[in-house]
C-alpha cells in the first residue's frame, strides 16, 4: 500500500465501512443522519487521533471485564489485550492453551506475547463469542500502556457495518449475519516477509516450534515461489496470509539456496 488515512480526514466525513461489500463511503457529515438498526457507541479520541470506545472482555473461566478499546482497522488480531491489562487480571488463565504471537508488529517495533482465547468480548449489545486475542507482554510501547486495556481488529469490526462519526464523537456499529460466526482461523506457523522491488519475493523469516510449518520440513530463509499452481509474480503477501488462515493442504514450491523443494503444508487451528 502507499500510505494511511489518519483522523484529519477521517473527521472531514461520516466514514461508512462495508467490510462485507469491501466499501468505505464518505457521508456529508453536516448532512447526515441515521436510522438503520445499528447502536450508536460513544468514542474519545486519543492524541494520535485513534478513536477510543468502551467494551468488555470475558476470559475464559471468569466475569466480564469493562475496559477502554482502541479502534484498530488495521490489525489482523481480532483482540490485542495490553500488558497491564493482562498482568493485573491474571491473563490468559489457567491451562489455556495459547502459542507465541510470531510476526507481531506496531508503530513501536516488534510485539511479544501470547495468541489464545478469551470466552467473550462484548460491544453495546452485542457479545462475540470465543474470540482469538493476543496477550501482550511487552514492557515498553503502545502495548505496554495503561490507560487503555487493548486493541479492536479487523476480524472483529468486520462483523459490523461501522459508521465513523468523528464530528459527533460516535461510532455507529450495526451487526452483520457474520456476527455469530465462529472465529476459526487456521495457522501455519510462519512468518513470511515480502522482498525485492516488486514485493514478490516471500522469504520465511521466522516459524513457530510444533507446528503445520515445522511439519512441513521448511526452514527459516526458504523462498516460496509458487503455491499449488499459482507462482509468486500471481501472489501478493496479503493473498497467501488470506490463503494460511484457512484448513487446507498446499503444495509449496520452495528455493532454498539452489535447491528447489515440494512440501505440503496444512495450516491448522492451534488455539
Amino acid at each position: 500500500f502507499d500510505g494511511i488515512i489518519g483522523a484529519d480526514f477521517i473527521s472531514a466525513f461520516v466514514v461508512e465501512l462495508n467490510y462485507q461489500t469491501r466499501t468505505i463511503t464518505l457521508h456529508d457529515k453536516d448532512t447526515f443522519t441515521y436510522s438503520g438498526s445499528g447502536t450508536i457507541v460513544p468514542m474519545g479520541l486519543n492524541v494520535q487521533g485513534h478513536p477510543i470506545v468502551d467494551a468488555a472482555v470475558t476470559p475464559v473461566g471468569g466475569e466480564s471485564i469493562a475496559g477502554k478499546f482502541v479502534i484498530d482497522a488495521g490489525s489482523s488480531m481480532p483482540l490485542a489485550l495490553y500488558s497491564p491489562f493482562v498482568a493485573a487480571h491474571h491473563l490468559p488463565g489457567v491451562d489455556l492453551k495459547t502459542i507465541p504471537a510470531l510476526g507481531g508488529a506496531g508503530a513501536g517495533g516488534q510485539i511479544l506475547g501470547r495468541v489464545g482465547r478469551v470466552a467473550a468480548f462484548a460491544i453495546g449489545p452485542s457479545t462475540l463469542r470465543s474470540p482469538y486475542a493476543m496477550f501482550s507482554e511487552d514492557k515498553t510501547g503502545a502495548f505496554a500502556a495503561a490507560d487503555v486495556q487493548g486493541n479492536i481488529g479487523q476480524p472483529i469490526l468486520s462483523r459490523f457495518r461501522i459508521f465513523l462519526d468523528y464530528g459527533r464523537y460516535r461510532i455507529i456499529f450495526e451487526p452483520t449475519k457474520e456476527l455469530a460466526d465462529p472465529f476459526d482461523r487456521a495457522f501455519s506457523g510462519l512468518v513470511i516477509e515480502a522482498e525485492g522491488s516488486d514485493y514478490k519475493t516471500f522469504r520465511i523469516t521466522d516459524m513457530l516450534d510444533n507446528s503445520p510449518a515445522t511439519e512441513a520440513g521448511l526452514k527459516i530463509g526458504d523462498i516460496i515461489t509458487a503455491i499449488d499452481a499459482h507462482t509468486a509474480v500471481d501472489l501478493t503477501l496479503t493473498q497467501i496470509f488470506d490463503l494460511f488462515e484457512k484448513v487446507a493442504t498446499y503444495k509449496l514450491t520452495i528455493r532454498r539456496g539452489d535447491q528447489t523443494l515440494t512440501v505440503s503444508l496444512a495450516p491448522r487451528k492451534l488455539v
